[in-house]
């Protein structure tokens, strides 16, 4: 595979991204992504970024191939870059950061590409899951759906959920979840909506009194402040509502 700096490759897609597909590490999955053979282009839609063999990007350091400063931050979401040199002088790679658009540049690296996002666990443990796509629109599923704040909730106006240590910060993100309404009487609803939204995303009928019902749904998450969020409601205080978000899908 040829890289190409420099001279702009008209007759392929805007931001295309070919293959560059991410996987938690075989032998190593807390710690290390693989990153497969692909390319790009890079963030300004100028300079081409190949990979001609695969890459690890590891949590246990800063530089090439790791973090681009400090150590891992548990319970957070990691975007994935890949990294190259305008000049080809240094041979591309891979770069976690907590910037979703700016990564912290090892020296003799200047262009980049977000590819995807990463979760961190609250023991600093890269969590499994599933990056799907080929081209600048993905998906990533958790291998496990993972569990909000919201496990019991009896909110009966609609109430805030921060998804921040499970998704990226981007606004409008759709986010897969798996809602769970208790219902006390068999007409009590859970209802899911973007935060700051009017209406009604998502309603689930209770069917039997006290008889858990789960549905799976999505949502878009909006950003408050820096967070994303969704909100919920209950239609009643002695109903209750447990959400857990499986996955989300992303563009780069």
């Amino acid at each position: 595979m040829t890289i190409t700096y420099g001279v702009p490759i008209v007759n392929l897609p805007f931001l295309y991204i070919n293959g560059l597909g991410i996987s938690n590490d075989g032998t190593t999955p807390n710690t290390l992504l693989d990153v497969a053979v692909g390319q790009c282009r890079d963030s300004t839609n100028v300079f081409d970024i190949a990979l001609n063999s695969s890459i690890q990007i590891s949590t246990a350091f800063s530089g090439i191939n790791g973090l681009d400063t400090g150590s891992i931050t548990a319970s957070t979401v990691y975007a994935i870059y890949v990294i190259a040199d305008s000049l080809n002088v240094n041979v591309p790679a891979g770069l976690l950061s907590l910037s979703l658009t700016t990564p912290t540049l090892p020296g003799g690296y200047n262009i980049f590409r977000l590819i995807g996002f990463c979760t961190i666990d609250s023991s600093s443990h890269i969590l499994k899951g599933y990056w799907v796509g080929a081209s600048n629109t993905r998906s990533f599923v958790f291998d496990a759906p993972q569990a909000t704040a919201i496990t019991a909730g009896t909110a009966t106006t609609y109430t805030a959920v921060n998804l921040s240590t499970l998704v990226p910060a981007i606004q409008n993100l759709p986010v897969y979840m798996q809602a769970t309404l208790t219902p006390n009487a068999a007409n009590d609803t859970l209802k899911l909506t973007p935060t700051g939204a009017t209406g009604d995303a998502v309603t689930i009928n209770g069917q039997v009194a006290s008889v858990a019902i789960y549905q799976n749904v999505y949502v878009f998450a909006k950003l408050a402040g820096s967070l994303p969020e969704v909100s919920y409601k209950v239609s009643t205080a002695s109903a209750s509502a447990a959400l857990t978000v499986a996955g989300y899908i992303f563009s780069s």
